[in-house]
């Protein structure tokens, strides 16, 4: 019975090495494809950086012109309204109501 239980010991310490063993070989394989991963990602956002930049570089100026022809339409805009309105008060007024009035038929509760 005793050499039984030595012989279960050592079985039993022999499988637990190989288990260690095991688990150091998994995560070692672990550790190697999270890196691999890390070095992915890292090369896929350099890559969207770069993408982001050259986009940025070749619309920034159109982007830039555009916000400036915009801004120059709404003054126009807005000096052409104070104008019409200067000029013909009541007509100005009567729109102004009859907008009213539209909208509050096209809103309206049934």
């Amino acid at each position: 019975m005793r050499n039984s239980a030595t012989h279960n010991g050592k079985d039993l310490a022999r499988e637990i090495a190989l288990l260690k063993a095991q688990l150091e070989e998994l995560s070692d394989s672990v550790n190697d494809a999270g890196n691999s991963i890390v070095a992915r990602g890292g090369e896929a956002v350099e890559e969207t950086l770069r993408s982001a930049r050259e986009l940025i570089a070749k619309y920034g100026d159109t982007a830039k012109s555009i916000v400036n022809e915009t801004a120059k339409l709404k003054n126009k805009a807005t000096d052409t309204l104070i104008e019409h309105t200067e000029a013909r008060p009541l007509t100005t007024l009567a729109a102004i109501v009859g907008i009213g009035f539209l909208a509050g038929w096209l809103c309206r509760r049934n």
